[in-house]
């Protein structure tokens, strides 16, 4: 539904079909009661987990390009607590979808390294963080030493692969796209194809243990 409500906010030109999308979201808003639960974690394995996605290509018009992550706290029992999360157009133009991936993850990240900081200081300890994209060109551009053939995500690139190697990121994850609970921040319910559902079993479950293709630390 925030994806909805933030691609509908932004249609240049909305036809009616965007109106009856609009008052369905309203009206699903209004009628289901939004509330997140927070279970008890294990506080030695502690991680902040971070997923990103990105919807768009260098084809598609900035209206209906979007960007979405979201940063929660997970034990070895792979339990959640949702820490943040966010639905919105690219802040910058990124011509193609790799660059795109790599503003989103970069966004995550930095999000990110703000609630861990306020965590560590509660709780007295180095928490670590793991970053999650299913995006493979995005994983083999930060993994390796290639330089990006679309130039505008190379500031998102450079700062990434460094998280990587300063250890500021203990991990970076591959996982399968029906996997990644982002997905459903960077698509609205209607969008063809429809996003995932990896967000809404994570949520009612309690539990997030995406399917990891590939791993480097």
């Amino acid at each position: 539904m925030l994806t909805n409500a933030t691609q509908l906010a932004n249609m240049l030109n909305p036809t009616g079909a965007n109106a009856r999308r609009a008052n369905d979201t309203l009206a699903t808003l209004s009628r289901l009661p939004i509330s997140l639960h927070y279970t008890k974690l294990d506080l030695p394995s502690l991680q902040v987990s971070v997923f990103a996605d990105y919807s768009g290509s260098a084809t598609s018009p900035l209206p209906k390009r979007q960007v979405g992550y979201l940063v929660a706290l997970v034990d070895s029992s792979h339990r959640l607590s949702l820490l943040h999360w966010a639905s919105h157009r690219p802040h910058r133009v990124r011509f193609g979808s790799c660059a795109g991936e790599l503003l989103a993850l970069a966004n995550a990240v930095a999000t990110a390294l703000d609630v861990r900081l306020l965590l560590q200081e509660h709780l007295f300890r180095r928490v670590p963080m793991a970053a999650y994209t299913d995006s493979s060109a995005a994983y083999d551009l930060i993994t390796s030493l290639k330089d990006p053939i679309d130039m505008t995500g190379k500031n998102e690139l450079f700062m990434l692969r460094h998280a990587l190697l300063d250890d500021t990121l203990r991990a970076l994850n591959l996982v399968h796209g029906a996997q990644n609970p982002a997905d459903a921040l960077s698509k609205p319910t209607y969008a063809r194809p429809a996003s995932n559902t990896a967000l809404n079993v994570a949520l009612s479950t309690g539990l997030l243990r995406p399917l990891v293709r590939a791993h480097t630390t």
